[in-house]
């Protein structure tokens, strides 16, 4: 049996927007589709996640002659971190030719993520330390989602950074010092990003150069010291910013999937002391309080014993 393969990093048939990971870190694709030959004369596809979170995969056939599969094609799926089995493809006539050629798009996120937008935030300083808070917005939103949100506190340089929730650590930029040096470097901060249990995203800036407590793929918990702060004369000062977003899929006016994917910002409810959970305002000042109840929001209960009964 003949065999035809190619793999070009091309996307035929299907009208995705290409988007790759980026990191400083990994020099390997984010997402690493390979296959091989069964003892069956079949194809087995499967990936590799080399990120930390959540992606969506679309796989799909430029070429598919004399084959068939046992998932619906063009593939489309979620693949989590690590290694994720596909799907297989085989030939319909074992004695005639077969040819394939594919490519792939990965987009970072879940499908269909289901997120806690009540979710209780902590105030991400220490602990009896007080911030004065700023919106950033170009919605302004009150009580409805954003397409970008973000708070700023006013910090002072060095101050620590701790997670307002716990997650995993999903990207970590802290090699520039270009804020340290009181250069206004838009779109070059250091900054943390942090996988959170509903696949929404929480991005923690600005960070001083080398800064970074943490590691790529650690687990954080709510209450965590991440880095310290930089940016000492960036915009009014030094500064933490926060964000959470989470991805959903765009639509076009038919309520058709566009293939891209767009990131939709929460405007926060985070808990401060003497105030309680609430949504932080524009001028006002804090001050941060780490309750049991807030730390632990995500802590798994610990199972009921069972009571043993005694025999008459």
């Amino acid at each position: 049996m003949t065999i035809f393969i190619r793999n070009k990093k091309k996307y035929f048939g299907l009208a995705f927007l290409l988007i790759f990971y980026c990191s400083h870190l990994f020099s390997q694709r984010t997402i690493d589709v390979k296959y091989q030959e069964d003892g069956k004369g079949g194809y087995v596809f499967s990936c590799f996640n080399n990120a930390y979170c959540t992606y969506i995969l679309d796989l799909g056939f430029s070429t598919f002659t004399n084959l068939r599969s046992d998932q619906p094609l063009p593939y489309h799926a979620e693949v989590k971190p690590g290694y994720n089995k596909l799907f297989t493809i085989s030939a319909i006539d074992a004695q005639s030719t077969v040819k394939f050629n594919f490519g792939t798009v990965n987009l970072k996120g879940c499908m269909h993520p289901v997120v806690n937008k009540d979710f209780t935030y902590l105030f991400p300083i220490s602990p009896g330390k007080q911030a004065q808070v700023y919106e950033m917005s170009p919605d302004k939103p009150a009580d409805s989602l954003s397409s970008w949100y973000v708070l700023r506190l006013k910090m002072k340089p060095g101050d620590t950074i701790y997670a307002s929730r716990k997650g995993i650590i999903n990207e970590i930029q802290d090699q520039n010092s270009a804020n340290d040096a009181g250069l206004t470097s838009a779109g070059l901060e250091n900054y943390i990003e942090i996988v959170q249990p509903d696949c929404s995203f929480a991005h923690y800036g600005i960070l001083k150069k080398n800064s970074a407590m943490v590691k790529l793929g650690q687990s954080v918990n709510a209450g965590q010291p991440i880095g310290l702060v930089g940016g000492d004369v960036y915009g009014r000062g030094s500064e933490i910013r926060l964000s959470v977003f989470y991805y959903i899929q765009e639509m076009n006016t038919s309520n058709q999937e566009t293939g891209k994917r767009l990131p939709l910002y929460i405007p926060l409810q985070i808990w401060t002391k003497k105030n309680g959970k609430g949504k932080l305002k524009h001028g006002a000042e804090y001050i941060s309080e780490f309750p049991a109840a807030i730390l632990n929001q995500e802590t798994p209960k610990p199972a009921a014993k069972k009571t043993k009964t005694k025999k008459k």
